[in-house]
């Protein structure tokens, strides 16, 4: 079952990981949030839907679209006064995020829509979702760099020794009904290195998914390898 979901969403990297708020909203009402005032900081949707939208006071921020993975980057400017932004999603839901401009490093900011229409958790996300369904929405979780519902996450950064010519570092885990975890590999060889998705069964035990985004590596590039495997 390794290769369940070998070459699934082939994305870029983004930023490392950090500082990640996640916030729960409710659609029109406000979210106190803090970003970094001398940073780019990422806005997302922790549920995996994508961001359409960010409007705010032109002169208080800058902003850039991440088209392919739904989220935008924001950096404050004009001080330290609090100012909003109005956040709408795909799903045409807007958030209004109060924002405080912070000397802090790059700050991750994802939102959690609260849903009471949702089921329990024992049936929204559990045995009554396929397995080979529940594996695959994990992977896309990690992809997207969104928490999974129901999981905790671990963003402390964590080098894992594996082959002499490769740096490998844990970025992110997740763990809930099964575990998900996100790697950066760079090459540090002088040769370009070639991978496999089955090079990677000695990272953990019950491994069900690996998926790596570049299968071939320049000396010092670096790709991302997400996996998912039972919960321990």
């Amino acid at each position: 079952m390794i290769r369940l979901l070998l070459g699934l969403l082939l994305l870029a990297a983004g930023l490392e990981a950090g500082a990640v708020q996640i916030v729960e909203a409710v659609d029109g009402q406000s979210i106190a949030v803090k970003l970094s005032s001398r940073d780019w900081n990422r806005l997302g949707m922790a549920d995996g839907n994508r961001i359409e939208v960010v409007r705010g006071p032109e002169e208080r921020f800058q902003s850039q679209e991440d088209a392919a993975r739904g989220q935008v980057y924001v950096r404050p400017l004009g001080g330290p006064s609090s100012f909003s932004l109005f956040v709408t999603d795909a799903a045409g839901a807007t958030y209004t995020l109060l924002v405080a401009p912070t000397d802090m490093p790059a700050e991750t900011v994802l939102i959690r829509p609260r849903n009471s229409t949702l089921a329990p958790p024992e049936t929204h996300a559990g045995a009554s979702v396929p397995h080979v369904a529940r594996i695959k929405a994990l992977m896309r979780s990690l992809a997207t760099d969104a928490v999974p519902e129901g999981y905790g996450a671990d963003l402390a950064r964590r080098e894992v020794p594996l082959w002499r010519e490769a740096r490998l570092v844990r970025s992110a885990r997740y763990q809930g009904e099964l575990a998900g975890e996100v790697y950066e590999l760079t090459n540090v060889s002088g040769e370009e290195m070639r991978l496999d998705e089955r090079e990677f069964g000695a990272l953990a035990g019950n491994i069900l998914a690996v998926a790596i985004t570049r299968h071939a590596l320049p000396p010092g590039g670096t790709t991302r390898v997400y996996l998912v495997r039972e919960a321990r």
